[in-house]
């Protein structure tokens, strides 16, 4: 009996501590989609691991990027996120049960460099309840597509001062330093908030040497979703809008460019060529658009011969017009008949 228990007791411990390190991971909250370069994943107290396509990203932890490196990862709440190189952010909290979970929260910290995400289900429905924040401020969303780049103190320059630095591309972001002083950025602007938490957050141009080369999101394909979970909405990545082909036919007479069917076509005038004219003695002369004829006239009352040159005309048009000289008539007399 005593060693029955004693086996029991073996037993349970050992399930336990197989099952201990699984249950500190905590609620997956995405997988990565492509990591390029050196992306760790950490925990505290746990060493870390490197990062590998398809592998699960959870709540608690932290992604750290190298220089050079790019982590894209796809949330369950269908939000996508592409993590800049030279990057720590933690993932403080997550939370999501399906699109009716009115309880869903998203909190993520940036420790230094940045992300940019478009957000899923949680920063449609739950806005109130999905923030990012920094050392200087706390960002929230209203469903966008935005970047952000927290700048430390050892990293910071004259052009790029230190402080968090936010860009909307789709949506209103609202972005509050530590004051409590809030601002709404719009499309296609750019907030910086100075790590002075009291000086208000404003609007200004993008840094080139932090915004000059834009962040590539995901492209989820149908290959990329998941299927064995009902959790994962779908993606809000939008395909880039289709464009007409240009199209190019032979060039016959007239030659048309035609670049789609609501496209007006664009002919080409036809082209006449105009050759000198040459000479014959009594014979016709022929060109591209003319017919010049020698026709002999003899008067029965007057022997004398008179030739007369007729110029014959078709009806060709010319564009533009060209008026060609006409040659003199010629009168030729014959001799007189000896008395």
């Amino acid at each position: 009996m005593f060693v029955k228990s004693c086996w029991r007791l073996i037993l349970f411990a050992a399930l336990a501590a197989a099952a201990g390190p699984v249950c500190a991971q905590g609620t997956e909250a995405g997988r990565f989609l492509s990591v390029v370069g050196d992306v760790r994943i950490g925990r505290e107290g746990a060493p870390q691991r490197v990062a590998q396509r398809a592998a699960e990203f959870y709540e608690g932890e932290s992604i750290v990027t190298a220089v050079g490196a790019l982590a894209q990862l796809r949330m369950t709440d269908g939000a996508l996120m592409s993590v800049r190189g030279d990057t720590e952010i933690k993932l403080e909290r997550f939370s999501y049960a399906g699109e009716q979970d009115r309880n869903a929260s998203f909190l993520m910290s940036v420790l230094k460099g940045g992300l940019r995400t478009i957000t899923g289900v949680i920063g449609r429905q739950n806005r109130e309840r999905y923030r990012i924040t920094t050392a200087t401020v706390t960002i929230g969303v209203r469903g966008t597509d935005f970047e952000i780049v927290h700048v430390p103190p050892q990293a910071a320059s004259l052009e790029v001062p230190a402080g968090t630095y936010d860009r909307v591309f789709e949506g209103v972001t609202s972005i509050q330093n530590r004051a409590g002083v809030m601002l709404l950025v719009s499309r296609d602007q750019t907030a910086f908030a100075a790590l002075q938490g009291t000086t208000p957050p404003v609007l200004v141009a993008p840094p080139a040497a932090l915004f000059g080369r834009t962040t590539p999101l995901p492209r989820v394909t149908p290959q990329t979703l998941r299927k064995d979970d009902g959790r994962a909405d779908k993606p809000q990545a939008v395909a880039p809008a289709t464009r007409p082909t240009v199209m190019l036919t032979p060039i016959d007479a007239p030659g048309t460019l035609e670049r789609s069917a609501i496209s007006p076509t664009i002919q080409t005038a036809p082209t006449t060529t105009l050759t000198p004219i040459q000479t014959a003695p009594l014979a016709p002369v022929v060109t591209g658009a003319d017919k010049v004829m020698l026709t002999p006239v003899v008067d029965p009352a007057n022997p004398t011969t008179t030739t007369t040159l007729t110029q014959v005309v078709t009806s060709t048009t010319l564009a533009p017009t060209t008026v060609l000289p006409l040659t003199p008539t010629l009168l030729l007399k014959a001799p007189k008949p000896p008395k």
